[in-house]
């Protein structure tokens, strides 16, 4: 059996022992022990001594590693950085931003310093083309339109068909590489 050694008063990392308190099992020494971040935190004796063991209340987890670029405040293309992201995995520095269209975001450190991420993922469904108020055939760009019962990422549009005055929803590619008399009930079937 080993001998038995009072830990009070010493320090180990930003924790300093004050007393022992009761063992949780028997033969497991438990310490009281005050933190430097003025929590307190009861860790056993073998926690304390071992190497790389406990070396604070648990406020080192949430703490900035000292090589660690802190970005809070800056602004990353569409991308202010609130806060690190304290749930990311060990060795993977994250930061919490908001984008300008409102989504919050967790984004890696690497990628907004590189420039690889500027968004929440808003960005990359910008119009490059507007065609609103442009003709194709029979059928004129109302204007930009969703359909949520429609997969993918294709950009639809609002068209009044000028030969029957009915609105329908045509895709940016169908509008621009297909046969635009063809888009309506009213022109498809016939030879123009």
């Amino acid at each position: 059996m080993s001998k038995f050694v009072n830990l009070t008063g010493r320090k180990f990392g930003m924790l300093t022992v004050i007393k022992r308190v009761e063992d949780m099992k028997p033969g497991r020494p438990m310490w009281l022990c005050q933190c430097e971040c003025g929590n307190t935190a009861i860790v056993s004796s073998t926690a304390l001594t071992k190497t790389g063991g406990t070396k604070s209340c648990g406020c080192l987890r949430h703490a900035m590693p000292k090589n660690l670029i802190d970005l809070t405040g800056q602004t990353f293309g569409k991308l202010t950085v609130l806060r690190k992201d304290s749930s990311a995995e060990k060795g993977k520095a994250r930061w919490i931003c908001k984008c300008e269209c409102g989504n919050v975001v967790s984004v890696l450190s690497d990628s907004l310093r590189n420039g690889k991420t500027t968004s929440c993922g808003c960005a990359q469904f910008t119009l490059k083309h507007d065609l609103t108020g442009q003709t194709f055939g029979y059928l004129v760009v109302l204007g930009r339109t969703t359909n949520k019962r429609i997969k993918g990422n294709e950009i639809r549009w609002k068209c009044l068909c000028q030969n029957c005055g009915r609105t329908i929803e045509v895709g940016s590619y169908w509008l621009r590489t297909g046969n635009p008399y063809g888009h309506c009930r009213c022109t498809r079937f016939k030879k123009i």
